[in-house]
C-alpha cells in the first residue's frame, strides 16, 4: 500500500516528467520519440475535444435561449431576416418587426417590438432559461443574484438585503427588505418570507390586520393566498375573506394538513368551508391523492372515503 502512495505522489508531482523518463528508460531512442511525439499528438487532441465540447454546450444553451424567447415573442426562424453578433431581426408576414439586441456575451438583452404605428422597447432576462420582459428601468444601483422573476417582478438578492423590483403600469417599485432576521433560512424559506413580505407591502389592510392588530411576526405566516390566510401561534389561525377582502370567519387548527398550495386553495375557499363544517369534518385530515382532495372516515369496519373533489 505504501508503495501505491509513493508512485501516487510521484506522478502527481513529477507527472510529464516521470513519464517520459520512464519511456525513455525502456525504449530505444527513436522509438521513444515516436512514442513521445503520438502521446503530444494524443494530449492536444483531447484537450481540443473537450474544448469544442464546452463550446458546443454553451451554443446549444445560446440556442435554446433564443428559441424560448422566440415562442415569447410569437416569431420563428422563418421569420428572421438578420443575424449577426449584435442584433437579430424577425420580420412576420403580418408586417411586425422583432428587433432582439444582443450584449457583450451574445445574449438577448433587450427588445423593439415595431407594429403598426407602435413601438415597444423591452428588457430581456432569463431565469432558468425561461425568458421575461420588463420595462426598461435602471438597474445600476441593485446589487446581488436575481433568486426569482415573475411577471412584472424581478427579486435580488444581496447579503444582508433583499430588493424586490414591481412593475405596475411599467412604472418600478423598489422594495428593500432587511435579512438579519433569517440569514438561517434555507432558500424554500426565504422566497416564502419574501412573498409574505411582498403581499403585505402591497395590501395594506392586511398589513394592519396582521403585523399591527395581532402582532403576527412575517416569519410566522404560513400562506397569504387570494381568500385566506393561515399564520402559526399557539395553534394555525386560519383567516377567509370575501371578494371585498373583508374579513368574515376565522377557525384554528392543531395541525396543517399535508396539501399542495392548489389543494389547500380549494379546501379553504368559501363554499368548501361551509361545507366541511356542516358536515363536521376536522380540516387536519383531509388528504391529497393525486389531483384530488379527498376525506376518509371510519364507518363500521371499514374505511370510506365520504368526500372527494379535484381540483
Amino acid at each position: 500500500m505504501d508503495n501505491k502512495k509513493e508512485v501516487l505522489s510521484t506522478a502527481g508531482s513529477e507527472s510529464a516528467k516521470g513519464l517520459f523518463d520512464l519511456i525513455a528508460s525502456k525504449v530505444p531512442v527513436n522509438q521513444g520519440k515516436e512514442i513521445l511525439s503520438d502521446l503530444k499528438d494524443s494530449l492536444v487532441d483531447n484537450l481540443h475535444d473537450k474544448s469544442k465540447r464546452a463550446v458546443d454546450f454553451i451554443h446549444s444553451l445560446k440556442r435554446d435561449k433564443i428559441r424560448n424567447l422566440e415562442r415569447l415573442l410569437d416569431v420563428s426562424r422563418k421569420d428572421l431576416k438578420k443575424s449577426d453578433k449584435k442584433t437579430y431581426i424577425y420580420m412576420t408576414d403580418a408586417g411586425r418587426t422583432v428587433i432582439v439586441d444582443r450584449d457583450i456575451w451574445g445574449d438577448p438583452c433587450t427588445i423593439t417590438v415595431k407594429e403598426a404605428n407602435k413601438v415597444l422597447i423591452r428588457l430581456v432576462k432569463f431565469f432558468n432559461d425561461i425568458p421575461y420582459l420588463f420595462p426598461v428601468f435602471n438597474e445600476k444601483s441593485l446589487t446581488g443574484d436575481i433568486i426569482f422573476m415573475a411577471e412584472d417582478e424581478i427579486w435580488y438578492r444581496d447579503k444582508d438585503e433583499a430588493t424586490l423590483v414591481l412593475f405596475k403600469n411599467d412604472v418600478p417599485d423598489f422594495l428593500n427588505i432587511k435579512l438579519n432576521n433569517v440569514k438561517k433560512f434555507n432558500e424554500k424559506q426565504l422566497l416564502k418570507y419574501l412573498d409574505n413580505c411582498k403581499m403585505l407591502y402591497l395590501e395594506k389592510r392586511l398589513n394592519n390586520l396582521l403585523l399591527v392588530e395581532r402582532k403576527i411576526g412575517i416569519e410566522n405566516i404560513v400562506a397569504i393566498r387570494k381568500g385566506y390566510v393561515i399564520y402559526k401561534d399557539t395553534e394555525y389561525t386560519v383567516l377567509l375573506f370575501d371578494d371585498l377582502k373583508n374579513l368574515f370567519d376565522e377557525f384554528t387548527l392543531k395541525k396543517m394538513p399535508d396539501l399542495s398550495e392548489r389543494a389547500m386553495d380549494v379546501l379553504f375557499s368559501e363554499d368548501i368551508v361551509e361545507y366541511v363544517k356542516s358536515k363536521g369534518y376536522s380540516f387536519e385530515n383531509f388528504k391529497q391523492d393525486g389531483e384530488y382532495l379527498e376525506y376518509w372516515q371510519d364507518i363500521g369496519n371499514k374505511r370510506v372515503c365520504v368526500m372527494r373533489c379535484r381540483f
